[in-house]
């Protein structure tokens, strides 16, 4: 009885050996994007390492600063707060609010590190503070009608040789360039990146705003692969938080805790 259920199953084996010795391997899924390679891969995480300088420096008081060629109603704007900021009130930037800091500083300015993600049809620039910069290589800018004033903008891309050109219009929720300078709602911002080798990543900025400046701002920033580096995790309470003794420590929306009794009360 079990003879024939052997013969079965040997010429079953038989024919499933046959099969896969003739039978061409299986190909690996095709990727989702076309393999980036050379310097075309921006991919990674990034600290910058020097520059991102736009203009010469000044001091006034214990405060230096940047020197803008800006219009005289931004000049005057400028004079203020740097005037208000060696009298001990500085101004008060978009991360103290929890709103995002803005195309303008996020790739010249230092502080937390950057990581960058690349498809064939976006590239992605993520600071670790929550700053997200989002750059179609797929299209041209949005019609006029569906454009508002952004954090980030509206940002299209395109290669030249080895470098990334990437350029944004419809700014201005965030102006700020570099905590005290300010750019207006007609800031027009071209971004170049390169890779200049495989741990440096070179990034031009200019900004062109014939509202805020005379003529336009370039700087230039040299950031350096971190490949050991995890982004972490960041959110923001919208805490007004202040160090020091006797420091405003309330939370917006929410009442101070009473100050706990004196002992013997």
């Amino acid at each position: 009885m079990t003879r024939p259920i052997h013969r079965a199953w040997a010429g079953l084996s038989a024919f499933a050996i046959a099969a896969l010795a003739t039978a061409p391997l299986a190909a690996e899924p095709a990727p989702d994007v076309p393999a980036i390679t050379g310097n075309h891969n921006l991919e990674g995480v990034w600290k910058r390492k020097s520059g991102g300088q736009f203009g010469p420096t000044a001091q006034r008081g214990d405060v230096k600063y940047t020197v803008y060629p800006y219009t005289p109603e931004f000049q005057k704007d400028y004079d203020r707060r740097i005037d208000d900021e060696v009298a001990g009130r500085p101004v008060q930037t978009a991360g103290a609010d929890c709103l995002p800091s803005g195309l303008g500083r996020m790739m010249t300015g230092g502080g937390p590190p950057v990581e960058i993600f690349q498809t064939a049809r976006e590239v992605i620039v993520r600071k670790e503070n929550g700053g997200l910069h989002r750059i179609r290589l797929y299209r041209d800018h949005l019609p006029t009608d569906d454009l508002f004033p952004m954090f980030y903008g509206d940002s299209v891309g395109h290669w030249e040789g080895d470098t990334l050109v990437v350029d944004t219009i419809s700014l201005g929720a965030q102006p700020f360039i570099d905590g005290r300078a300010v750019y207006s709602d007609q800031a027009h911002i071209v971004e170049r990146y390169r890779r200049v080798d495989k741990v440096t990543l070179e990034v031009n900025v200019t900004i062109t705003d014939p509202k805020a400046f005379t003529k336009p701002i370039t700087a230039t920033a040299l950031h350096t692969l971190q490949p050991d580096y995890e982004m972490q995790e960041y959110y923001c309470t919208n805490e007004r938080h202040r160090q020091g003794a006797g420091a405003d420590q309330s939370v917006i929306g929410v009442a101070p805790a009473a100050a706990p009794a004196s002992k013997g009360q």
